[in-house]
């Protein structure tokens, strides 16, 4: 390798670049278990990348420039070295936002950040000692700066791809680990929870009945994945009487997988739609993946599944006992009816067997409602009483956005960006319905729905002509399916379009006024391709 006297500079520029370059393709690929897939997806890549082309322009300009000076070794080195410099302030600024879903900062994607900068100071070596060989002038070594810039994207992804395979096994490691922990307490009760929808919502507000009798330990916020889970059990101790596991799939083989970490001795099963329909490829898929959680470890468990499920076969033919059915239908184990819905929370009667309780709760809309019945079918089937359940009703908290009331200047805002799913959506619609003054939605449509996408949009924005004075939607090829269905619904209040969440929240001064409900529904497109 030819290397020469001072080429230290450009490989420790490089490391730097490099590091700092990657925080935007690792939040990419982290949104769904780090894929290298998932990069070419993201808009913050991007816009990144078009950045980085427009250094690469006005530097690279400007290094051309000096070419004809007598002292151009010296400004070709001032003019990387700040072509640096801007690189790490640019991405500084960018990572900057607060986000919704920030880059967490895990030892794994620590580890992607460190290998991204080595690789970037080890291409950049490779490079400049090629020039060192091939050119007798060295003031062609500083467009290597430029190159790695331009070459990044598919560096990384490389880069990404090598260190997955490193990554999967070193998870394996971990999951076995968790497994074998949880197969060992023979006395610990496992129980998943799984659904296209309200996973997160039934596993608090079981966590919060059962707490009142057993010492339960659960996955926090939405720690769905194999790694949530198997960090979860390192927290597990020998006090813990219950293990409550939500358990999210995007893809085939992901239940069975979750399960076979977990072994439940009992199981929850919330409902099925088409959420990520563009992954799994059909509604079939979908149905298949997420009754696999029924395939419980103990001879003597059950499974609470909604009875809106209760024609499918598997469920159907299931065993007697086998299967506890919750909801408002008439042939439901466990049910609740007298609903009464307000902006304020909501009251219902649930009925446990021939036990009718009466509850209040804090959480808004009928769809709370129903996440509550199928925690409380489970909780009142492991030996909680009646009377335990009222008192946790009353006293859940919403989870943070989804459906979250908050109040902020004379202005009700009703936070649901982590909603993504149809259902979902028309629940939210119902919620806006029940509260007074003028009503704002703002939304980039719905995501990963495959061929659906459109139709789904569309009446999304049916749904919205009947509630909403004030309609903002962000993004393109989604926002105008829900801006068509708005028109066929003949929507009469004001309709409104922004490239991004950010324009959009900008405007906010010009359209929100005192007195005001404002609907946040689903702000996913921050990473996802429009």
């Amino acid at each position: 390798m030819a290397l020469e006297r001072g080429d230290w500079y450009f490989i420790l520029c490089a490391l730097i670049t490099g590091a700092f370059m990657s925080v935007p393709y690792v939040y990419a690929a982290q949104q769904d278990n780090y894929r290298v897939s998932e990069i070419p997806k993201s808009k913050r890549v991007r816009s990144a990348y078009l950045t980085d082309l427009v250094c690469i322009l006005i530097f690279g300009g400007a290094w051309a420039g000096c070419w004809f000076l007598s002292s151009r070794m010296f400004w070709g080195f001032l003019t990387s070295l700040f072509f640096c410099i801007a690189e790490v302030a640019l991405y500084i600024v960018e990572d900057a936002p607060k986000r919704k879903k920030p880059l967490r900062y895990t030892k794994r994607a620590v580890r992607a950040i460190i290998a991204a900068g080595v690789v970037s100071a080890a291409a950049v070596t490779a490079a400049v000692a090629t020039v060192n060989v091939c050119a007798e002038d060295e003031y062609l070594r500083y467009p290597v700066f430029f190159a790695l810039s331009a070459v990044y994207p598919l560096l990384f992804s490389a880069t990404l791809a090598f260190v997955n395979l490193f990554e999967r096994a070193n998870n394996r490691r971990y999951e076995r680990r968790a497994g074998r922990i949880l197969s060992s307490r023979r006395d610990l009760i496992r129980i998943a929870v799984t659904g296209s929808y309200g996973k997160t919502s039934v596993k608090n507000a079981l966590a919060a009945m059962l707490s009142t009798r057993f010492n339960v330990l659960a996955t926090p916020e939405s720690y769905n994945t194999p790694m949530g889970i198997a960090l979860t059990v390192n927290e597990l101790t020998e006090a813990h009487d219950v293990f409550i596991a939500e358990m999210g799939a995007r893809r085939k083989g992901d239940i069975a997988k979750l399960m076979r970490i977990v072994k439940p001795t009992h199981s929850v099963l919330t409902g099925v739609n088409d959420q990520h329909l563009q992954t799994f490829g059909s509604r079939e898929a979908i149905v298949r993946e997420k009754l696999k959680v029924l395939d419980i470890a103990d001879e003597g468990g059950f499974s609470v599944v909604n009875d809106k499920l209760a024609d499918l076969p598997r469920i159907a033919d299931s065993l007697p006992g086998s299967i506890v059915k919750a909801g408002a239908s008439e042939n439901a184990d466990v049910g609740f009816r007298d609903v009464a819905v307000c902006s304020d929370g909501s009251a219902f009667t649930l009925t446990l067997g021939d036990t009718p309780v009466e509850c209040v709760t804090r959480l808004l809309g009928v769809h709370n409602i129903e996440d509550i019945t199928l925690a409380a079918a489970m909780a009142y089937c492991l030996g909680i009483s009646a009377e335990e359940i009222r008192r946790a009703v009353r006293e859940l908290a919403p989870v943070p956005h989804r459906l979250q009331l908050i109040e902020g200047n004379g202005i009700r805002i009703i936070d649901d960006t982590f909603n993504s799913n149809p259902d979902g959506a028309r629940r939210a619609v119902e919620v806006l319905s029940l509260f007074s003054g003028r009503k704002v939605v703002v939304t980039p449509g719905l995501v990963e729905l495959g061929g659906a996408e459109h139709a789904a949009n569309a009446e999304l924005g049916r749904s919205l002509a009947d509630v909403a004075d004030v309609v903002m939607l962000v993004g393109g090829r989604r926002a105008r399916s829900v801006s068509a269905g708005l028109k066929d619904a003949g929507f009469g209040g004001e309709l409104r379009t922004y490239p991004t969440l950010a324009a959009a929240q900008a405007d906010f001064r010009n359209v929100l006024h005192v007195g005001d409900v404002l609907l946040l529904l689903n702000d996913l497109p921050e990473y996802y391709d429009d």
